[in-house]
């Protein structure tokens, strides 16, 4: 049995129907769980761009030489000057990223 068995039907105009039509692509998903999304009151975004997937991996990599930064700085009471240079030009490549693409 289904869940969803009640229909509604809508009548729109060209142009509603070519918004609708818009914000759907813009959200990447299908035209039906967009418009109970809305109904239910949830904030629709834009589905997130290609280029997400390589910033998210770049802060994922930041993250990961901070925390082995912060571990040999912990273990030995400092951390050398090169690995120090090089989390600080990774956090300025993010930053630059971010910048551009947003």
């Amino acid at each position: 049995m289904r869940k969803r068995n009640h229909v509604i039907p809508l009548h729109l105009n060209r142009r509603e129907l070519e918004y609708l039509e818009a914000q759907v692509k813009l959200s990447g998903q299908p035209r039906e769980e967009y418009l109970r999304t809305l109904i239910m009151g949830a904030q629709v975004r834009p589905k997130p761009c290609t280029h997400h997937a390589d910033l998210l991996h770049k802060v994922a990599g930041l993250c990961n030489n901070a925390n082995q930064l912060a571990k040999v700085a912990n273990t030995y009471g400092a951390a050398d000057t090169s690995s120090v240079s090089e989390m600080t030009a990774i956090a300025y490549q993010v930053w630059e990223e971010v910048k551009k693409n947003w």
